[in-house]
């Protein structure tokens, strides 16, 4: 069996079937709700007129927080960013368990008949990365169906009059903002939420091959909230928290770092679940 037949099974099995993606659309209008509150009050309080953007409501929806434990003022509170977290948290959690059902089920046979466990593996990582891709589009388009009855602007637009506005909230960052949203910026704003995403999975997924898929979601949360905890470069959730790089901030986040960063796990998870899954005992669980 080729590995796009198994591709093939995978997606049908893995994203189609999977109906806890019907549960995105819901979770993308209930970001947009809130983001779209904020957008609301920061624009009477600044007294601005022009109509927010798309971009502007995914940078709201991903706007984060300060690092947690380097707030400088133990008498300033800063505000744990629960939607932002709830994200990448049910991202993850969508399909956290697949291959590990796949392996202990259906997958033992598909593996007898492959004949080498290479096909099976690279079929998982595609998949993966596949799933993540798939959660984000149902994501971006509920954002861009919310625009779309409220008034947002939905075509590109290099006025960051707004996304300025929604940036500036760091009590310890010095701000420069930017001066006019280029095609880069606006990509980077879009994509850099999807990467962490498809990092974050791959990761889990690896994490199943030595343990119990609660045990490395569980792992995934502790790798999302170290990115809410610190602003380390390896801290690379921070990545998802697009107006805290470094093209809004004096010493922001490094998102060319940070991209280098995921590409290297991504790479380096493939590679060593390539390696151990050679040795992998594939006899079900007996529990």
């Amino acid at each position: 069996m080729s590995v796009f037949k198994i591709l093939a099974c995978d997606i049908k099995e893995g994203i189609i079937k999977n109906k806890r993606f019907l549960i995105v659309p819901f979770l993308g209008v209930l970001e947009c709700m809130y983001a779209h509150l904020n957008i609301i009050l920061y624009k009477e309080y600044n007294g601005l007129k022009n109509s927010p953007s798309f971009l502007d409501l995914i940078a709201e929806v991903f706007h984060g927080c300060d690092p947690i434990a380097k707030n400088p003022d133990p008498n300033v509170k800063i505000v744990m960013p629960y939607l932002w977290f709830a994200v990448f948290a049910f991202a993850i959690f969508i399909s956290f368990d697949y291959m590990h059902n796949d392996l202990t089920q259906f997958g033992i046979q598909i593996l007898s008949r492959t004949g080498k466990r290479i096909k099976w593996w690279i079929s998982k990582c595609c998949w993966c990365v596949l799933s993540g891709i798939y959660f984000y589009i149902l994501f971006i388009l509920s954002v861009l169906g919310f625009c779309a009855l409220n008034g947002y602007e939905i075509r590109y637009t290099d006025n960051p009059e707004i996304i300025n506005m929604l940036a500036d909230r760091s009590f310890m960052y010095i701000y420069n903002g930017i001066n006019k949203i280029s095609i880069i910026n606006f990509i980077c704003i879009l994509l850099s939420p999807l990467l962490v995403i498809c990092t974050l999975s791959i990761i889990q997924m690896t994490l199943c091959l030595s343990m119990k898929p609660m045990y490395s979601y569980l792992v995934i949360t502790g790798i999302i909230i170290a990115g809410i905890l610190s602003d380390s470069a390896l801290a690379f959730s921070r990545l998802g928290m697009v107006t805290f790089s470094m093209d809004f901030f004096e010493d922001g986040y490094d998102k060319v770092r940070g991209m280098i960063i995921c590409i290297s796990l991504i790479m380096v998870s493939v590679l060593a679940g390539t390696v151990y899954f050679k040795k992998y005992d594939i006899l079900p669980d007996k529990e």
